[in-house]
């Protein structure tokens, strides 16, 4: 008998935690094998950590990882990684919009060999939004263009990972991590299932644009370096154009014409000012990455820890200390 680990990260969830859980443990418990339930607390300003708390007395197998603020989706995905014992790792969001039903037909998968079991929303069902849908569309579009290897569009870290990759995961020593994009760079037998991605049961989501972005941001740069290639054609490629704009200004000054276009010049340096920020701004990603890597600080700092003490990427203080 196998043991299955559900990680959910959850930010100010309190008012659908509750829901999630009864669902959830409704679903797994004609599944024969064990399981385990690990709620880590993204730093949320609700009581989302009192309900799991109250809720674990309950339930013998829920477990809670408070973090000491919030550090992010990918960083809590994390903390249930480094945490989690089981032989099959389970990550579903906190909302209800990925249906725990769907949990039966990944372990399902997992048991006839595969690995990695990615679930997939459906087109035309992501109950998302229709500029989401577009965003979501050209960001991996753009990801697999500069990216190394290929990651399955729409689908969120709503997947099933088999212990290998666990462990991989847990001993990797990078930082900005972009798990999404690390697990299809890992390879390994994948399956994919399509489902209705849903509606949030309560509240709004924590995912504002800017985190989008920033996300964004760190799969592009985590995972190639084919934006510094970009930049280096870009700016030789308007090097060679600004050559062919030399000859005209000579003809037009021997020629006695008198050389007009302050507009134009402004335009000029106005694109080149934005194009050398845009350049220095990659560059940045890039030596703020093997910064925040230097210094090496933990990846999240932890409040409580209703589990066992993680073995790496974290640092238990004790609460009120």
């Amino acid at each position: 008998m196998a043991t299955i680990s559900i990680i959910i990260p959850a930010f100010n969830e309190a008012s659908n935690i509750g829901a999630l859980l009864i669902s959830l443990f409704k679903v797994l418990q004609p599944i024969r094998h064990e399981f385990e339930v690990i709620i880590i607390n993204d730093g949320s300003t609700d009581n989302t950590a009192a309900i799991v708390a109250e809720l674990a007395l309950s339930y013998g197998n829920l477990y809670l990882i408070d973090f000491s603020r919030n550090f992010g989706q990918q960083k809590a995905l994390r903390a249930g990684y480094d945490h989690a014992k089981g032989d099959a790792v389970i990550c579903i969001d906190a909302d209800l919009q990925n249906p725990p039903e769907l949990i039966a037909d990944m372990i399902e998968k997992w048991e006839n060999g595969y690995e990695v079991v990615l679930c997939k929303r459906r087109k035309g069902k992501q109950q998302a939004g229709y500029f989401k849908e577009i965003t979501s569309r050209l960001f991996y579009k753009t990801l697999n263009l500069m990216a190394e290897g290929n990651i399955d569009a729409d689908t969120p870290d709503f997947r099933l990972i088999d212990r290998k990759l666990v462990e991989i995961i847990k001993y990797l020593p990078e930082k900005d991590v972009f798990l999404r994009g690390l697990i299809s760079w890992m390879g390994f037998n994948k399956i994919v299932l399509e489902y209705d991605h849903g509606k949030r049961l309560n509240g709004k989501t924590g995912y504002s644009p800017i985190k989008m972005l920033r996300l964004a941001l760190t799969g592009i740069t985590g995972f190639s370096a084919k934006p510094l290639h970009f930049a280096i054609y870009m700016g030789l490629g308007i090097s060679i154009l600004s050559l062919f704009y030399i000859p005209y200004i000579l003809v037009r000054y021997f020629s006695g014409e008198t050389i007009s276009g302050w507009s134009s010049l402004i335009i000029t340096i106005t694109f080149m000012g934005g194009l050398q920020l845009f350049i220095l701004g990659i560059l940045g990603l890039y030596l703020g990455k093997l910064f925040m890597h230097a210094k090496n600080r933990p990846d999240y700092i932890i409040r409580e820890n209703t589990y066992k003490p993680a073995l790496i990427n974290q640092l238990s203080i004790k609460k009120g200390a």
